[in-house]
């Protein structure tokens, strides 16, 4: 028997009996926590599911209950679980670009995810955890990972300054990524006061971005030398392009959440003052999940992230009350009891 948190149609939720659906060669795992991401909320609530029913849910942590034959995970094994499925088979595949697989698969948006009991899964999307990190971390490291992805890649020291532009989960994670590379001033900004105030209960500087005015920020008082763009707004895209200091980089790793026109002053700006800029999308488990493992713990912080744990089979009522934006939350998790 499996029972599953299922998207029936937009915005109905329901949890229920599901099909067991084995995969040959596939681990059967047993759910531990999932995370709530804010794509889910697009997904479930604004007509985004590729299909009903769905069981979303693409953060996960989960123990393997039963392994297939020649399997080399031991059942009882805690694992965090990369979401993606690649083909093998196209350009960015053959690269080890798997993150950009061209036909990929992916649970809990194009199949069905981890708001269940339990779900079958390849051996190579496992990766066994250490037993100093928990099933709630574990199941925190896809957010981590992307994090990490879209903080690296580019130069950071001590004599950097750095704005993160988003309070959300993503963000906190950018902001301690870039904490962790040395960079001498990490800066989040957001619009919520309630975000700004978690931010610097973690140890940040924050700034409301609303009215900006980037020449009194940074090292350097003429920007900042990494600007992570963690929102997906039109506005807040354009806001890392103004705020950035000459020969710096934008980085962007916010989902679009709407269309983006740039002025032709804004774009003559950034021309002249030769700004980098990277789009970066998803996470590969190496080095992008290994790094969070390591780091776990020890100068990453993803407990204090975790603002609410709700019962998977409560999962209905966890979306309405941050549908509902009742009380401050970071990061849900769903929690298999």
């Amino acid at each position: 028997m499996n029972r599953a948190l299922v998207l029936e149609e937009n915005a109905i939720l329901r949890w229920r009996e599901i099909p067991d659906a084995p995969v040959a060669g596939w681990y059967r795992m047993r759910i531990a926590a999932a995370g709530i991401c804010g794509s889910d909320i697009g997904r479930g609530f604004g007509n985004g599911a590729y299909h009903y029913p769905l069981v979303m849910g693409h953060e996960f942590s989960a123990i393997v209950e039963e392994a297939p034959s020649g399997g080399r995970v031991a059942p009882g094994t805690l694992c965090a679980v990369y979401p993606l499925l690649p083909c093998g088979k196209c350009h960015a595949c053959a690269k080890g670009w798997i993150h950009l697989c061209e036909h990929y698969d992916y649970f809990g948006s194009r199949r069905d995810g981890a708001f269940a009991e339990y779900l079958y899964v390849p051996e190579s999307n496992l990766l066994p955890v250490s037993g100093r990190v928990s099933a709630e971390e574990a199941a925190m490291v896809e957010p981590a990972a992307v994090a990490h992805r879209g903080t690296h890649g580019f130069d950071v020291d001590e004599g950097f300054g750095t704005f993160v532009i988003g309070g959300g989960p993503i963000g906190i994670l950018a902001a301690q990524w870039l904490r962790i590379r040395g960079a001498g001033k990490v800066v989040v900004g957001d619009v919520d006061a309630a975000k700004l105030e978690f931010a610097r209960k973690l140890g940040f500087e924050a700034v409301d971005t609303s009215g900006f005015n980037h020449g009194t920020h940074g090292i350097h008082g003429s920007g900042f030398d990494v600007v992570v763009e963690a929102c997906g707004r039109a506005s807040t895209r354009e806001l890392a392009i103004d705020c950035c200091a000459r020969r710096g980089t934008v980085s962007f790793i916010g989902n679009p959440t709407e269309d983006w026109t740039l002025p032709k002053t804004a774009f003559s700006s950034a021309l002249r003052r030769e700004l980098s800029v990277r789009f970066n999308w998803n996470s590969l488990p190496r080095p992008d999940w290994t790094e969070v493992l390591d780091h776990i713990g020890k100068d990453l912080a993803l407990k204090p992230l975790i603002t609410a744990r709700v019962s998977m089979a409560d999962g209905a009522s966890a979306f309405a009350h941050i549908l509902a934006h009742d009380t401050f939350h970071c990061k849900t998790l769903l929690v298999n009891e």
